[in-house]
């Protein structure tokens, strides 16, 4: 018989200089797992096995919580005099979803035994973001966890505004696209090849567009199947990149390049940027720290340029022109921030930067729904119009011969 395979153990424990540490150890016992952590210095708070701290690690659709309504509500009991114990506990027995009131225990047990709030929130990544973590761990240097747990919900809700007018003003101009694209698909599968059927004997002479249609109905009636399953891997494969794309946060190469949608992106995307460095730097997070933060809400495009800012910001040059070069800040931003670090009110500034972007964004919609929707109604008429002509053509033709 061969040995049983080692497992693994999470042990919390307390360094000889006090600090308290967590580690990962291999074992066949959980003896053995504290044997080995007092061999290292440790003096163990608890063990547990590694498989039940599995629920963080869950993708996320599985764990799900409002993060806005966590902080807010976090801060009101901390205000009201309860421990963070206490209100999380609370929060848990409040928590209907099965999985998010575990994860919030666990936060409770983990300072139970002694570890940092921004520690226990670390491991359940899959309930809380970095930014929360980084706000945490920033107001946990400075004693103000309540007013960084309000600015962290003030600024989801802030940001989910912004979402909401982009998704707003995208939701009708999809919606046109869809429907044209399915009465096209029904013209082509259903009503074209009938009218080939139709005028398969007619010895005629049709214009070229009409024939090429009526000989992509007669392939269609002949392979009715082929035509459906291809059909469906389309729509199957546009549903899937939807998906993949709003997973990703939008984050698709090349996009800020299009026409009218483009600046449109890159606006709502420098919004969120300066929005959240305003919110971190207001923690008490540096400003370098910050920025590799929030690098990933730019395009992958524009992290290259981010990357080599921070390089000149850490090398001594001026905030404001290192952004500027970057094509991250435009000229107000450039000016403002030109006055921030004189004054030192960094976070006022980025705040200030990110409210007039979302108000040019505001606008920039406004505009471009006025542009986008008549010219997506222009382009669908024009392709169901075409197709019906090129339909009627032939028989046009043909009735003008009997007579």
């Amino acid at each position: 018989m061969s040995a049983s395979a080692p497992l693994a153990f999470d042990v919390v424990g307390v360094a000889a200089h006090g600090s308290v540490r967590m580690l990962r150890v291999q074992a066949a016992s959980a003896a053995q797992a504290q044997q080995q952590a007092q061999l290292e210095g440790l003096r163990v708070l608890s063990c547990r096995p590694a498989a039940a701290p599995t629920l963080a690690l869950r993708p996320r659709r599985h764990v799900r919580l409002d993060v806005a309504l966590f902080a807010e509500e976090v801060a009101a009991l901390l205000d009201a005099g309860l421990g963070m114990v206490d209100a999380l506990r609370t929060l848990a027995q409040k928590e209907r979803a099965g999985p998010a009131r575990a994860a919030l225990q666990a936060v409770a047990d983990a300072l139970i035994e002694g570890q940092p709030l921004s520690a226990a929130l670390a491991r359940q990544p899959a309930l809380f973001p970095a930014l929360l973590v980084a706000s945490v761990a920033a107001s946990e240097q400075t004693g103000d966890l309540v007013a960084a747990l309000k600015r962290y919900a003030a600024h989801l809700e802030a940001m989910r505004a912004l979402r909401g007018k982009v998704l707003a003003a995208s939701l009708y101009p999809a919606l046109l696209a869809a429907i044209g694209s399915l009465v096209v698909l029904f013209l082509l599968g259903v009503v074209v090849p009938r009218f080939a059927l139709l005028l398969e004997g007619a010895q005629r002479d049709l214009p070229a567009a009409s024939a090429a249609l009526l000989a992509l109905g007669r392939a269609i009636g002949t392979h009715p199947a082929l035509f459906a399953a291809a059909t469906g891997a389309l729509l199957a494969a546009a549903a899937l990149a939807l998906a993949r794309a709003i997973r990703g946060g939008w984050q698709i190469r090349g996009l800020q390049r299009m026409w009218v949608v483009g600046p449109l992106v890159q606006l709502f995307r420098h919004a969120q940027f300066f929005r959240t460095n305003a919110m971190l730097a207001r923690g008490g997070i540096p400003v370098l720290r910050a920025f590799g933060m929030s690098r990933s809400l730019l395009a992958p495009e524009d992290r290259p340029a981010l990357d080599a800012a921070m390089q000149a910001i850490a090398a001594g040059q001026p905030l404001g022109p290192a952004l500027h070069r970057a094509g991250i800040a435009d000229a107000v931003a450039l000016r403002m921030l030109d006055v921030a670090q004189r004054t030192g009110q960094l976070a006022d500034v980025l705040a200030r930067i990110a409210q007039f972007q979302e108000a040019r964004l505001a606008r920039a919609i406004d505009v471009a729904s006025r542009l986008i929707e008549p010219a997506l109604m222009i382009l669908i008429g024009l392709v169901i119009g075409g197709i019906v002509v090129l339909m009627y053509l032939p028989i046009f033709d043909l009735a003008s011969s009997l007579q």
